[in-house]
C-alpha cells in the first residue's frame, strides 16, 4: 500500500497546481484568432518582447445587441495573468483610414467581361467602401500614378466628416488614368497621415501594377508602418506579373530631318519632341528595368552600357543633335544584337523611332533580314513613325512589328509622340501586379492582401475590407516572459460583463524559439519530477509484485 501511495504522489502534486476558476456562463461570443506573432521592440537600451494578437468577436445569433453589452470588456491573459483589458466597441465603431488608389495609365485598360475600364470599376468600389464606413469614421485619400496627384489628410474634427467625405467622392469621380505607378510612396504617405491619430486606423492600398517609380523601398515602408502600428491592406487588380526583369534598347533617329516639325501646329521640332517623349519613357521604367540608347542617322552610333540610372539615360537622350541620313534597318539590326548581348532574362524589346525611310547610302541589311533575326532571338520590335505618313514607310514598319510580335505606332504630332512613349513604357514595364511584394507589405504590417483578377470583384473586396476593419481587435503587450527560452506563450481571451465571465474560447499558444529549461515553470518542473519519480520507483514496484506473486 505504501508503494502505491509513493507512486501516486508525484501525479497528485501536478493535479493540485492552481489555476483560474472556470466561472464563465453560457458563451455569448466566439473568439476567432486572425493573427498572432511575437516581436522585439527597442525600449531604451533593451529589446523587449511584445505579443500581438488580432481576433474577431462573433456574437451568437441568440444574443441581442444591448447598451449593457456594448460596455463589456475583453480581458487578455498570458500565463494565467491578466495583461490587457479592452472595451468592446460597437460593430460600427470609429475608424480612421487612408484610401490610396492607383490612377496610373494602365487603369485605362478593361478587365474581365464587364467591358468597363479598371478605373471605372475602382471608382464604383471606392464608393462602396465609403458607404460601408460608419458615419463617425473618417478617411483620407491619396490618388497616385508615378506621383501623388491628390493628397487629402484625414480630418480630426467629427463635425466635418460628412462634408469631407463628399469632397473625397468628388475627387475620386474626377480622376483619370495616366502615368506610372508609385504605390510604395503612396503607402508611406498614408502611414505618415495616420501615425499621430489614436484608435483604429489602416491604410487601404489598391493598385493594378508593378511599382515603377517609388523612392521608398519595401523595407522602409514596412518599418515605418510597423513602428507606428498602422496596418496596410493591399488589393491587387488584374493578372499577376510574369516578368522579374525588363530590358529594352531605344533605337532613336537623329537624322537631319528631325530639325523640322512633325505637324505645322507643333511648337517644337521633332528632335525636341523626341527628347521629351523618350525621357518620359525612361522616367516610367520600373525599378528592375534596364535600357540603353542607340542613336542613329547615316551611321549607327555605339550604344552605352545597359543601366537603370534614369538621369544618365535622360542626359544621353537630351544630347541628341540632328544630322545625316537614315540607316533604319542597320540601326534596328544592331539594336537586336545589342539586346542579345545583354543576356538578361525576363521581358526584352527593341523600340525604334524614325521620321523617315531607309535612305541613301542605305543599310547593309534588308528589312527581311531584320525580321528573321528578331524572330530567331524572340525579341519584339516596337516601331514608331514620326511625322507625315507619306514620309514614312508605314507598310514595312507595320510588317516588322507584326511579324515579330511587336506593335506599330504613328505619331503625327509632338503631343501624340509623348502619349505613345508614355503608354509604351507602361505596357512594357507594368505587366501585372507584383503579388509577392503586395503580400509582404500587408503581412508584415498586420494587414491583409486581396487579389481581384477581374475588376468587377472590387466591390465585394471593398465591402469585406470595410467590415473587417470595423470588427477586428488587435492587442499588443510586453510579454511576461522576456527570455528567449523556448517556452510557449499561452494566451487566453475572455469576455466579461458586470464582473462575470460570459465567454471563453480564445486560447492560443504562441511558439517561441529557444532552449527549454526546467526551472522556467513550476508546473513543468513538477511534471518532470513526477516522471522521474515514477521511473525510479518502477524497479521497486516490479520487485514487490514479483515477491507477491512468487510467494503465492
Amino acid at each position: 500500500m505504501r508503494i502505491l501511495l509513493v507512486l501516486a504522489l508525484p501525479f497528485f502534486l501536478v493535479a493540485v497546481v492552481p489555476g483560474r476558476a472556470d466561472d464563465a456562463e453560457a458563451a455569448k461570443y466566439d473568439v476567432e484568432i486572425v493573427k498572432k506573432f511575437l516581436s522585439s521592440r527597442l525600449s531604451g537600451d533593451q529589446n523587449v518582447f511584445y505579443v500581438t494578437v488580432e481576433f474577431k468577436l462573433l456574437r451568437h445569433a441568440d444574443q441581442k445587441e444591448t447598451s449593457e453589452v456594448d460596455k463589456s470588456n475583453i480581458v487578455v491573459y498570458e500565463y494565467n495573468e491578466k495583461v490587457k483589458e479592452v472595451e468592446i466597441l460597437s460593430p460600427r465603431a470609429a475608424l480612421t483610414t487612408v484610401l490610396a488608389m492607383d490612377v496610373s495609365g494602365s487603369m485605362e485598360n478593361t478587365s474581365g467581361g464587364s467591358g468597363l475600364r479598371k478605373i471605372d470599376e475602382a471608382k464604383k468600389a471606392a464608393g462602396i467602401f465609403l458607404d460601408n464606413l460608419s458615419s463617425n469614421s473618417e478617411t483620407g485619400l491619396i490618388l497616385f500614378d508615378h506621383q501623388m496627384q491628390v493628397k487629402e489628410r484625414p480630418l480630426r474634427d467629427a463635425s466635418l466628416y460628412a462634408a469631407h467625405r463628399r469632397k473625397i467622392r468628388a475627387l475620386i469621380a474626377a480622376a483619370e488614368p495616366k502615368g506610372g505607378t508609385a504605390y510604395l510612396d503612396a503607402a508611406s504617405l498614408g502611414v505618415d497621415y495616420l501615425k499621430e491619430i489614436p484608435g483604429r486606423r489602416a491604410v487601404v492600398l489598391m493598385t493594378d501594377g508593378v511599382d515603377m517609380n517609388s523612392k521608398s523601398t519595401l523595407g522602409e515602408v514596412i518599418k515605418l508602418a510597423s513602428v507606428n502600428r498602422v496596418p496596410i491592406y493591399t488589393l491587387g487588380i488584374g493578372e499577376l506579373g510574369k516578368y522579374k526583369n525588363v530590358t529594352t534598347v531605344l533605337v532613336l533617329d537623329h537624322s537631319g530631318s528631325m530639325k523640322e516639325k512633325a505637324d505645322a501646329n507643333d511648337k517644337r521640332s521633332k528632335i525636341e519632341a523626341l527628347r521629351t517623349a523618350a525621357s518620359r519613357f525612361v522616367d516610367l521604367m520600373r525599378r528592375d528595368a534596364q535600357t540603353t540608347v542607340q542613336p542613329f542617322s547615316s551611321e549607327v552610333d555605339v550604344p552605352s552600357n545597359f543601366t537603370d540610372d534614369k538621369k544618365l539615360l535622360i542626359d544621353s537622350i537630351k544630347n541628341l543633335q540632328p544630322s545625316g541620313g537614315t540607316s533604319l534597318y542597320d540601326a534596328t539590326y544592331d539594336g537586336l544584337e545589342t539586346l542579345a548581348a545583354a543576356r538578361r532574362n525576363g521581358r526584352n524589346a527593341v523600340v525604334v523611332l524614325t521620321d523617315g525611310r531607309d535612305e541613301a547610302p542605305g543599310s547593309r541589311v534588308s528589312d527581311r533580314l531584320v525580321i528573321e533575326r528578331a524572330k530567331q532571338l524572340g525579341f519584339p520590335l516596337y516601331m514608331l513613325g514620326l511625322g507625315q505618313k507619306e514620309e514614312i514607310n508605314e507598310a514595312v514598319m507595320r510588317r516588322m512589328a507584326k511579324e515579330t510580335g511587336g506593335k506599330y505606332f504613328h505619331a503625327g504630332s509632338e503631343q501624340k509622340l509623348f502619349e505613345i512613349f508614355e503608354k509604351l513604357s507602361i505596357d512594357l514595364h507594368d505587366d501585372g501586379i507584383n503579388e509577392q511584394e503586395l503580400r509582404d507589405l500587408a503581412k508584415s504590417t498586420g494587414g491583409e492582401f486581396f487579389w481581384a483578377r477581374d475588376a468587377s470583384e472590387l466591390s465585394r473586396f471593398f465591402t469585406s475590407i470595410a467590415s473587417e476593419l470595423q470588427s477586428t481587435y488587435s492587442v499588443s503587450f510586453p510579454s511576461l516572459n522576456q527570455k528567449n527560452d523556448g517556452r510557449d506563450n499561452p494566451i487566453d481571451i475572455e469576455i466579461w460583463e458586470n464582473g462575470r465571465c460570459v465567454s471563453k474560447g480564445g486560447s492560443v499558444n504562441l511558439a517561441r524559439h529557444g532552449v527549454l529549461v526546467a526551472e522556467m515553470d513550476y508546473q513543468i518542473y513538477l511534471a518532470l519530477l513526477a516522471c522521474l519519480g515514477a521511473f525510479l520507483l518502477v524497479p521497486l514496484g516490479v520487485r514487490h509484485l514479483h515477491r507477491f506473486y512468487g510467494g503465492a
